[in-house]
């Protein structure tokens, strides 16, 4: 059996937010990442979608910290849309140290927002839109914080929006104290890109992941009033292609 799947899986928490997916295609959002270098961290806003590449049989830890409803694209999706894998680094390597002592900082300057940046300095840190550690602690839902969570496990894939875009990402937020200040620069930030999509067709879901059967009937009746994107042959065929993470817990 391979390491990775020939699906890439999105996880969100509810069925409302899978079938918003299903219904809009994905909404791209800013996410915080936390990338630490030794004893220091840079804090980054990042204008994605993610997804992971595991197979069924190893799923379920990532089901646990991620939400229990996914849909699965294929992989040839993926690659004529542009998504990359993310690229893991060691908090305590040297090219974490050299990348952000030195690379990091000359081209940033006093520059607080990376979308200041010109557009070359842009492409020369594209890069960054890419980097985890390796390992880290993860705050999920609830404030649950899992410590010494292993991110490279998840084989992450991501979208962002184009370098050229100019609210690429927010870089060093230390200026920002607060849970409630760092809220209020993503909601503002995900105001600016309310419009902008990650699309696919329905011929690029191989799988539709809910929590329990009992929900299947409700996420058929949500692919049948989706207005023109789904014709019933292709409802017919996605309705085969739902799984629930019952299901996946004994067959898989």
């Amino acid at each position: 059996m391979g390491l990775s799947s020939n699906s890439l899986i999105h996880f969100t928490k509810n069925l409302n937010s899978l079938n918003g997916i299903l219904k809009d295609n994905f909404k791209i959002r800013y996410c915080r990442e936390t990338i630490y270098t030794g004893k220091d961290h840079r804090d980054i806003l990042v204008p994605i979608v993610s997804f992971c590449d595991i197979p069924f049989s190893q799923i379920m830890a990532h089901v646990n910290s991620y939400g229990c409803y996914g849909i699965g694209l294929s992989k040839s999706w993926a690659e004529k849309n542009g998504l990359n894998p993310v690229f893991y680094v060691e908090k305590n390597s040297s090219f974490a140290a050299s990348f952000f002592n030195h690379l990091f900082e000359k081209i940033t300057g006093s520059k607080d927002k990376i979308s200041d940046l010109s557009l070359e300095e842009k492409y020369i840190l594209d890069v960054i839109r890419y980097m985890k550690n390796y390992q880290g602690n993860l705050n999920r839902f609830e404030k649950k914080t899992i410590e010494n969570y292993r991110f490279s496990d998840e084989r992450e894939w991501r979208f962002v929006l184009n370098p050229e875009n100019k609210e690429l990402l927010v870089g060093n937020l230390k200026s920002l104290k607060t849970q409630a200040e760092i809220k209020e620069a993503k909601e503002s930030l995900n105001d600016k890109i309310k419009d902008e999509r990650l699309y696919f067709e329905p011929d690029d879901i191989n799988y539709i992941i809910i929590k329990k059967e009992s929900e299947r009937n409700s996420v058929i009746r949500n692919l049948e009033q989706v207005k023109g994107k789904y014709p019933m042959e292709q409802v017919k065929r996605l309705t085969s292609r739902i799984l629930s993470v019952e299901q996946i817990k004994t067959d898989f």
